[in-house]
């Protein structure tokens, strides 16, 4: 028995074993209900949520470990868009392949599958806690048999040799082994994995996974869509609203973040004072019709600039939006906010994420102990008076209505000064994956929808960013389309005014058919 404990302070990292979505080799079992197709296409969708799980939890760092090898698309697609690390997996059987990621780790390690879409982040933060307190080993166990999650503070090769893998004694087996080998472990509550077609009923509570996946011809073209039709473009009317974004490092992961801003994603970099003022610069200069100065992230206030940029905004005239989950960051800046709303009054307002009303469901999307600090930082903007509104989503599946008389009731418990019934100081923004099916926008459905162009957000507004290792900022068409290239239109508020074609499903999904946008 080895007796050596954990004494690092660093959280664990998480390895995640997958193998490629390829049709007629993944979720074999599933095929008869879904075609071999549609299978690839589940388990392709389980991959992308395990991942956001596991970068949700914040602990160390997650590597996607591939089967047969790394090589294929989907890989690189994941390791692109989640900033993972991929590794091959190396070994006969899946215990020669989980020894070798724990071997590799030369320390302590937690793997999971990609098959337990109700692990969460909850389950992995429990399980580095575990590891951190002295167990040897923890699991997650599942309701076939096996495990969904294991954790080791050491490689021990006895877990994993001549172990019958896929049968419904694997975890009663394992426990056995622990047992003689001495070892302290563990167990979660147990989870259920999608392997069989009667588990697709279950999957109700994950409605995004059985979600039509987006037709990969469409949104390619920005002149006209998969069917030929021309595709809706939108001209800059007037800029009334420049968007700065701060950064996107944030001090919390959220599961469903519109640009995937965590405490690690530093893609794109906090801008500075200097920088910013440059576009109020060419706003005076051009005499642009810009009202508003709104500051998103990431946490805006991570971004030791904040305060020097909403100065230079309010003192020049505009008026200055703020984007915050009002937590430690906001909490720290208190002083100096008072201040500001001192000399400025309502022309600086603050718009608080609180994705419910409800804690468990806020939570689910932004991790544990979030609601009560969240609760507590609106309440303290209320009871200094500042202009605030609330921004929600539309993820539970209640009605909008429903959803309003719970914020309603929240509020007036808390004695947050926010009307609740307003759709502009409360703000329910739609749920967009942008790999899920939605139409594309054509010329014609302005008269369809009964809509103009000028109600879309990049009609009025563009957003600066300060991509990492660029040598200076650049102009993009909307707050939600940091990383799309396709989207960046400029260095400069001039080079920017050009039209914007609706290429993206966001545009469909959150601008046009959810009527959405983030300067109302």
């Amino acid at each position: 028995m080895d007796t050596r404990r954990v004494t690092s302070e660093a959280p664990f990292p998480i390895a995640i074993f997958a193998r490629a979505p390829v049709a007629g080799a993944a979720k074999t079992r599933l095929i008869p209900r879904l075609g071999a197709g549609g299978a690839a296409a589940l388990h392709a969708r389980l991959v992308e949520h395990t991942l956001q799980q596991a970068l949700a939890a914040a602990l160390g760092e997650v590597t996607l470990w591939c089967a047969p090898d790394e090589t294929h698309p989907f890989f690189a697609q994941c390791a692109a868009r989640f900033g993972v690390r991929l590794r091959a997996q190396q070994g006969d059987d899946l215990g020669a392949r989980m020894l070798f990621a724990f071997a590799d780790a030369q320390g302590p390690l937690i793997v999971i599958g990609a098959d337990c879409p109700m692990l969460g982040p909850d389950h992995l933060r429990q399980a580095n806690s575990t590891l951190r307190a002295g167990a040897d080993a923890v699991f997650c166990p599942a309701e076939d048999g096996g495990y969904g999650l294991i954790g080791l503070a050491r490689p021990q090769a006895s877990l994993f040799e001549n172990m019958a893998w896929g049968m419904d004694a694997v975890m009663a087996e394992t426990r056995t082994r622990l047992r003689a080998l001495g070892l302290a472990w563990r167990e979660t509550s147990p989870v259920w994995d999608v392997d069989r077609p009667e588990d697709l009923d279950r999957l109700t509570a994950f409605p995004h996974l059985l979600a039509p996946r987006l037709d990969p011809a469409k949104f390619r073209d920005p002149r006209v869509t998969a069917k030929g039709e021309r595709r809706a473009r939108v001209e800059l009317h007037a800029l009334e609203t420049l968007w700065i974004n701060t950064g996107t490092l944030c001090n919390i992961a959220c599961m469903h973040c519109y640009i995937e801003s965590s405490p690690r994603n530093d893609r794109l970099e906090y801008i500075s004072a200097r920088e910013a003022a440059a576009y109020l610069d060419e706003i005076a200069r051009d005499r642009l019709p810009v009202k508003l100065i709104g500051f998103t992230g990431g946490e805006p206030f991570m971004n030791r600039d904040l305060r020097a940029m909403l100065e230079d905004a309010l003192s020049r005239g505009f008026d200055a939006l703020v984007l915050t989950n009002t937590m430690k960051p906001m909490q720290q800046a208190r002083e100096w906010l008072l201040d500001l709303h001192t000399r400025y009054g309502a022309r600086l307002k603050l718009r608080v994420s609180l994705d419910h009303f409800d804690k468990s469901w806020h939570e689910r999307e932004r991790g544990v102990e979030t609601f009560a600090p969240t609760i507590a930082g609106l309440r303290w903007l209320s009871e200094n008076g500042f202009a605030l509104d609330v921004a929600g989503r539309l993820f539970s599946g209640e009605r909008e209505q429903d959803l309003r008389a719970g914020y309603a009731a929240l509020f007036a418990r808390e004695g947050i000064a926010v009307d609740a019934h307003d759709p502009v100081a409360l703000m329910l923004f739609p749920e967009m994956d942008a790999d899920v099916d939605v139409p594309e926008i054509t010329e014609s459905c302005w008269g369809i929808l009964h809509k103009s162009p000028r109600d879309v957000m990049c009609a009025t507004s563009r957003m600066v960013v300060k991509r990492k290792g660029a040598q200076a900022p650049a102009v993009l068409a909307c707050t939600l389309l940091a990383y799309d290239e396709r989207f960046e239109l400029g260095r400069t508020l001039r080079e920017a005014s050009s039209a914007v074609a609706l290429n993206h499903p966001h545009c469909a999904k959150f601008c046009v058919l959810g009527g959405a946008a983030c300067s109302r």
